[in-house]
C-alpha cells in the first residue's frame, strides 16, 4: 500500500462531513512516522474544526520527531464522494508547517499530487 492509498483510508475516519482531510508524516527512507485526520467538535461556543496538519504536527512534536528524524515528508490529501480533491494548506497550516524544516505535497484539482 502506498502512502496515498493509507493517506486515503486515514480520511475516512474523520467525522467532517465536507471534507475528510488526512496528514501522514514519513522519514526520507519511507517510514511512516505519524498520521492525523481533521476532525470536528463542539465547545461551549458552538462547533470548531481542527485541521488535519495541526494534529499531525502536535503528534510529531510529542514523538519529537523533528529532533528524530531527516528529510520528513507531509502529505495532505481531501476526499470526497468523488475522489482526492484540493488540499493544500490553509494560510494558517501553511505558517505552523513553515515553521518546520519539512517537504510537504498534497492533493490538488486534477486528482494529482502536487509539491508546495
Amino acid at each position: 500500500m502506498n502512502h496515498t492509498d493509507i493517506a486515503i483510508k486515514i480520511a475516512k475516519y474523520s467525522n467532517v462531513k465536507r471534507a475528510k482531510v488526512s496528514a501522514i508524516a514519513f522519514s526520507g527512507s519511507g517510514e511512516i512516522i505519524a498520521a492525523a485526520h481533521n476532525r470536528r467538535f463542539n465547545k461551549h461556543e458552538g462547533k470548531f474544526t481542527q485541521h488535519a496538519e495541526e494534529v499531525l504536527l502536535l503528534k510529531l512534536n510529542k514523538l519529537k520527531a523533528f529532533d528524530r528524524f531527516r528529510n520528513i515528508t507531509i502529505l495532505i490529501i481531501r476526499v470526497t464522494k468523488h475522489g482526492l480533491s484540493m488540499a493544500k494548506p490553509c494560510v494558517k497550516c501553511q505558517k505552523l508547517l513553515e515553521q518546520h524544516d519539512v517537504n510537504i505535497l498534497y492533493s490538488g484539482w486534477d486528482k494529482q499530487i502536487h509539491t508546495f
